[in-house]
């Protein structure tokens, strides 16, 4: 069987791909049985129960949208990652399948920027993070940042010439240009994310002290 060089497969594929060999990706999805039914839910409890005023209504149905988005793309990103490692030969890699799982790694890192936002206007402007202050929800939303302005990275320099890619995996967890989130800490913000939208599900928690 042909094997690349690594220095091909790097610059024409991703970074790291040559030693991309293994990945310990938490699976949360039996900690939150509601997930897929987090809009079900709210639209039922709002139905025959108590509601989230205008404004707060839509933001907070936005929230659950990007909340069960995250929990999908984050289980469906661990199962294509499984999935390309099974039996793969670094250097000799399964194109299609690790672009399918960057894909929905970047899906995850897009929804749950989204969900910060939304979170930040529901949290009366009190947001999940300071600007730059290293923690796991600031660089995870950096990294969905950059992959979606992957132009204005390569225009500033931030890109350079050795990342083909705004979002690459390795062992450890996803990469961009000037950090990381592991896979744990990744499960780590889907798990509070998640919490959240439990509550949210049913305004009737939320009723006197959010609207």
């Amino acid at each position: 069987m042909v094997q690349w060089n690594s220095n091909l497969l790097e610059k024409y594929i991703a970074p790291e791909i040559s030693t991309f060999v293994n990945a310990e990706i938490p699976d949360v999805s039996d900690l939150f049985p509601e997930s897929q039914y987090w809009l079900q839910n709210h639209f039922l409890n709002t139905v025959f129960g108590a509601k989230f005023k205008e404004k707060w209504r839509q933001v907070a149905i936005g929230f659950l949208r990007r909340s069960q988005n995250s929990f999908t793309s984050y289980h469906k990103a661990r199962e294509l990652t499984l999935e390309y490692l099974d039996n793969n030969d670094p250097l000799n890699p399964k194109i299609s399948k690790y672009y399918l799982a960057v894909s929905e790694w970047e899906n995850y890192a897009l929804q749950v920027s989204m969900g910060i936002d939304l979170f930040k206007w529901l949290n009366m402007n009190q947001g999940a993070f300071e600007k730059n202050d290293g923690s796991i929800e600031q660089r995870l939303y950096t990294i969905a940042n950059h992959v979606k302005h992957t132009a204005s990275c390569v225009n500033s320099g931030q890109s350079e010439e050795c990342h083909t890619i705004p979002l690459w995996l390795n062992n450890e967890g996803i990469m961009t240009y000037d950090l990381s989130v592991t896979y744990k800490e990744a499960s780590e913000v889907l798990i509070d994310i998640s919490k959240l939208a439990d509550e949210y599900q049913n305004p009737s928690s939320f009723i006197k002290e959010k609207t």
